[in-house]
């Protein structure tokens, strides 16, 4: 392979992976969208990666193997230089990409409570609930004090603690709790 060929290779490569990085980090009005196929190594369990994980790190390592090929070009090494500071470059962009990853995956929160899971919990009524006229209870989950419209059979006053005993759309269905 020739030097002039080898090094229209770096240049592509880092052009095309740093563009497709910056064009995929841009924000949601832009979409880039290409397949690349589940690769599955038996015995082997790094975590759920799919397409959207494994894009950036394919372009990750993509964008620093030209740049390090072009690192070993200005150096003036001979090819296996080049090549192999293309590869050490490459799978450092791809690493750095997999931590980033990482760390944003263990930074989210739990999912949030569906309003299925409420069913059987108690809450306090805050604004009076009429045989047909909704009102609104307050509860706490998901760390945080939630206010939630409901409706009963029955007229329920404010300060009454109740239970949740089904769901209707966004709303709860409660029964008032018997006084202790």
């Amino acid at each position: 392979m020739t030097r002039e060929a080898l090094e229209l290779i770096f240049i592509g490569s880092a052009l095309f992976g740093s563009a497709m990085l910056l064009l995929s980090s841009v924000g949601p009005g832009v979409h880039l969208r290409l397949h690349v196929p589940q690769i599955r190594i038996p015995h082997l369990h790094i975590g759920h990666a799919d397409n959207a994980t494994l894009m950036p790190i394919i372009l990750g390592f993509l964008a620093m193997f030209g740049i390090g090929g072009l690192f070993g070009i200005a150096l003036g090494g001979d090819v296996a230089v080049q090549a192999l500071l293309a590869f050490i470059a490459g799978a450092s962009g791809a690493s750095l990409v997999m931590g980033i990853f990482s760390a944003l995956h263990r930074a989210q929160g739990p999912q949030p409570t569906a309003l299925r899971d409420l069913v059987g919990r108690r809450a306090n009524v805050v604004v009076s609930i009429g045989r047909d006229i909704r009102g609104t209870v307050q509860l706490s989950y998901d760390g945080a004090v939630q206010t939630l419209p409901a409706a009963s059979d029955i007229a329920i006053p404010r300060g009454t603690d109740v239970v949740i005993v089904d769901i209707r759309g966004m709303a709860v269905t409660v029964r008032a709790l018997p006084p202790p």
